[in-house]
């Protein structure tokens, strides 16, 4: 199928400018407002890299505490600032990207420059990084009262042992607690280089005009300086024993996961994106709420609507996770196991339903193009070489089940990994 999304979506624009910043322009003329987000290749998992020729290790969680300082400068609070100027903030850190956005009217470029401006000048004093410790010590315990957020975290610790994937992005208490105004400099002096950021700018806007502004920001006036280089951590063998244990929830949980290892350093980022798309539609065929095993096992009882499977990947990892709440936990076990281990033959069968699954997921795609933020944040970089939303459309249309096969029959999946949380009311009392 011919990309369609051509025929009414304006060209977009890829620039690299003299100090290596990226600059990607999404012109969308029909709104009456610009989303901006500057992105940092730069995420929790990478507390661990080498610079000249040295390993350097830092506190788990130091990246997030850089994305929570950075708004903080010497005169002002550049959040505080941001909705003083009319805009919408916030900033956000992943496993391995850190982002900055901000929503303002078109005519109103303020809060544009405020972006390209605190994000390229860090101000980490001791106080407030001694304040920010105890901040964020309680968002932890937050997560950690949460039984979804540290199943989710164990399974991770089960397929990746001994990666900071394991980990909580914003850290532990005691990593959070190691964390000083110098080793905050030295993070982002390695990595908020230009080199190694974004500048994502879309909604209506004349785009010579906003390119021009972009490159009088301190963002594109900002020396480069040597960038360090990343550590992708070595895959260490899954523990396939289904790990059991006793928590205060109602029903009993079984968590599952499965890790895709792609060789990401030899395929190509395009590939890349095109596997990240088959690994969400073959999910979705398999497990999705209109398949047959999804409606057998909820007629059944064996599982409710809090079941979920997804597959998730970002720079350098991709992995399959499902989640269900169950009386019968090592009976979801065994079948989601077994479906996982023979997906593609648990495909092969689900052939009739692939054009119905597919539009489906396309739908939802093309139904974020009605959402600036959407557009702008769901970019990764030089993850999926610069692939916006469009693209991850075309690509999505140009999708048969003959390539999806083909796809998924490469992939050297791992074993399954298992948890089985049965219930423990007593903790309650």
């Amino acid at each position: 199928m011919a990309n369609k999304t051509h025929d009414f979506l304006p060209v977009e624009h890829h620039i690299t400018l003299d100090n290596g910043l990226h600059v990607h322009l999404l012109p969308r003329p029909e709104f009456h407002q610009i989303v901006g987000v500057v992105g940092v290749d730069y995420g929790a998992r990478d507390s661990s890299f080498m610079q000249n020729d040295k390993k350097v290790t830092q506190p788990a969680g130091i990246a997030h505490f850089v994305e929570h300082r950075l708004f903080a400068q010497p005169d002002h609070d550049a959040f505080a600032r941001l909705s003083d100027l009319g805009a919408i903030a916030n900033a956000f850190t992943t496993q391995t990207r850190t982002s900055y956005y901000v929503a303002t009217a078109v005519d109103n470029w303020a809060p544009l420059q405020e972006l390209l401006t605190f994000t390229q000048e860090p101000y980490f004093d001791l106080p407030s990084v001694q304040r920010e410790q105890e901040i964020i010590t309680q968002e932890i315990d937050m997560y950690e009262d949460d039984i979804n957020s540290r199943v989710y975290r164990m399974i991770l610790a089960r397929l990746y042992p001994g990666d900071p994937l394991g980990l909580d992005i914003a850290g532990t208490a005691e990593s959070v607690h190691q964390i000083t105004p110098e080793q905050l400099n030295f993070a982002f002096a390695a990595f908020y280089q230009p080199q190694n950021m974004d500048v994502v700018v879309t909604g209506a806007f004349d785009e010579q005009k906003m390119l021009a502004f972009i490159k009088q920001s301190p963002a594109g006036q900002r020396k480069s300086e040597q960038l360090v280089t990343k550590i992708t951590p070595t895959l260490q063998p899954i523990n396939t024993d289904t790990l059991e244990l006793e928590l205060p929830v109602a029903r009993n949980k079984v968590v599952l996961g499965q890790r895709w290892e792609l060789d990401f350093d030899t395929m190509n980022r395009r590939d890349i994106l095109k596997t990240a798309i088959v690994g969400s539609l073959a999910i979705d065929l398999v497990f999705g709420d209109f398949s047959p095993v999804y409606m057998t096992w909820y007629n059944d009882g064996l599982i409710d609507d809090n079941f979920s499977a997804e597959f998730d990947t970002e720079r350098q990892f991709a992995y399959i996770t499902v989640v269900a709440d169950t009386a019968e936990p090592t009976e979801v076990v065994d079948q989601v196991s077994y479906i996982l281990a023979n997906l593609v033959d648990e495909v092969t069968k689900l052939q009739a339903y692939f054009e119905l699954v597919k539009n489906g997921m396309l739908s939802r795609l093309i139904n974020k193009l009605n959402e600036l933020e959407e557009i702008a944040i769901r970019f990764e970089g030089q993850t999926f070489d610069d692939a916006t939303l469009q693209v991850e459309i075309a690509t999505l249309q140009a999708l048969t089940f003959t390539d999806m096969l083909a796809v998924l029959k490469t992939i050297p999946a791992s074993d399954i990994a298992s948890i089985i949380i049965r219930s423990d009311m007593t903790e309650l009392c």
